[in-house]
């Protein structure tokens, strides 16, 4: 780890430490909070820098950066979002803390010290789900939070002691040494730790509950918590074995399928955010489990400041009530030759991007498919609504088109930057597709098939927390709206 970055890390642990002695201000615990993270950042941004001009390590210093930026961000909402809130001193504490707690799991070099800050991030996220206070729907999100999290940390400490009797040491540089059956517990262990902060299969339940917080924690869990499991197994890859990445990718494929169907049931803003989230993270988890490395971290970074900004923003959304200019609507369908034409040019562009670059693995190009299919989604979505207006229709096609050359580029550029001396994944790329498919059927089946009542039940239902029994002792006018179903 490069001075820099110690030197960020150092000056966000002094910004925690500040903002807890002013807890019981929280205007001023805020502004601390916000100030010395910002600070933090500049910092950890020069230490990327200097990590791309001495070609050391490059993942620790660009992830610390978006964890310490991502949470400044939310911070910076959090100040007015969270005012007049007697608690507001005691978020701006708590995610003071993560932001050094997921730094460290990102730049550690020791598996004990990442063991320790993991631990620390689980404990401290524990505590924000209870910012709502002491009522049903917060007391199941503490509580399906503390088993799923604390359980993948059981497994982390596991591969500590595994590795620590075995090899004598626990630096990640030693981990190769490791005899195949330590490396196959060890692995087992990563694995479950991995899946836990995901919320993938079986630890799914937690995230769902999490939605009784307040918005502005639902968008810090993107700062580096919920999508810690790349990192974690990243820095674990040199375990000579594949448990960890057959146990991460198994989880990771049906976490996509079933969270995937369910986002499609979901009424809600915040319950639709919260399902892709977790079928996103599955398809990170799948990312590393085939090799395709470099895709999953941009995938942490990407999807983390997305999210984030959506869960920020879920609250402006609204219906908009259909106007019209009262001019006649164009007549005539879109041709089918044109839309097809259409689509088909929107989702080849990014292979014909990728191709012309070259030098892809089996495992990015396996991945590039589910760039193709949501180009594809999004310009048959986006054509659905034309009539008659086939000029429209191929400007949306060639805007779609960019979007997809410009994420192979980018990726593309990424992967280049990163120089990953990784090695191959656990599972073959061929499961990729076979997911993709899988999740295809699915969506299918639930608009088209005999099945479709039972299977969006099922769906429907997938994760929901339980409604809790009423609190008699608590009017419910106490219990602001946005925290979920009242008791």
């Amino acid at each position: 780890m490069s001075l820099l970055l110690i030197a960020a890390l150092a000056v966000q642990a002094a910004t925690a430490i500040a903002t807890s002695a002013a807890i019981r201000r929280p205007a001023t615990a805020a502004r601390i909070a916000l100030r010395g993270g910002i600070a933090a950042a500049l910092v950890a941004l020069a230490a990327l820098v200097d990590a791309t001009l001495r070609d050391s390590d490059r993942v620790g210093a660009v992830l610390v950066v978006f964890v310490l930026a991502v949470t400044a961000l939310v911070l910076g909402f959090a100040r007015a979002n969270l005012r007049g809130d007697p608690a507001a001193g005691r978020f701006a504490a708590l995610a003071a803390w993560l932001a050094l707690a997921s730094g460290l799991v990102a730049s550690a070099a020791d598996l004990v010290a990442i063991a320790l800050a993991w631990t620390a991030g689980t404990v401290v996220v524990i505590a924000l789900l209870g910012h709502a206070g002491d009522w049903g729907q917060a007391r199941i999100a503490r509580r399906r939070a503390a088993v799923a999290l604390l359980v993948g940390d059981a497994g982390l400490w596991l591969a500590v002691v595994a590795v620590r009797l075995d090899v004598g040491a626990s630096a990640l540089g030693g981990l190769a040494d490791a005899a195949p059956a330590t490396a196959a517990l060890a692995g087992a262990g990563v694995a479950l730790a991995a899946i836990s902060r995901a919320a993938a299969v079986p630890f799914h339940g937690w995230l769902p509950a999490s939605l009784a917080a307040p918005t502005p924690v639902s968008a810090l869990l993107h700062a580096g918590f919920v999508n810690a499991g790349a990192v974690l197994l990243l820095r674990t890859a040199d375990l000579p074995s594949p448990v960890a990445g057959l146990v991460a990718g198994a989880a990771g494929a049906t976490t996509v399928a079933i969270a995937g169907t369910a986002m499609l049931t979901r009424p809600d803003v915040k319950g639709r955010l919260v399902h892709s989230t977790a079928a996103q993270m599955g398809f990170m988890l799948l990312a590393c489990a085939i090799g395709a490395w470099y895709l999953a971290i941009f995938h942490v970074m990407a999807h983390g400041l997305f999210k984030a900004a959506l869960f920020l923003g879920s609250g402006t959304v609204v219906p908009k009530p259909e106007t019209t200019d009262g001019a006649p609507a164009p007549s005539g369908p879109l041709h089918p030759a044109v839309r097809f034409g259409a689509v088909a040019v929107a989702a080849l562009a990014p292979v014909a991007a990728a191709l012309a670059l070259g030098g892809a693995t089996a495992a990015s190009a396996a991945m590039l498919l589910f760039t193709v299919l949501a180009v594809a989604v999004a310009a048959g979505g986006a054509l659905g609504g034309l009539a008659g207006r086939p000029g429209v229709a191929w400007a949306l096609a060639a805007a779609a088109a960019g979007v997809g050359v410009a994420y192979v580029l980018v990726t593309h550029a990424f992967g280049d930057w990163l120089a990953l001396d990784a090695p191959g994944g656990a599972l073959p790329w061929p499961v990729v597709p076979a997911v993709a498919a899988v999740l295809a059927l699915l969506a299918f089946a639930l608009r088209r098939s005999r099945a479709a009542a039972a299977l969006y039940g099922f769906a429907l239902g997938w994760a929901r927390p339980p409604l809790p029994p009423a609190d008699r002792r608590r009017p419910a006018s106490a219990v602001p709206s946005e925290y979920g179903s009242r008791p």
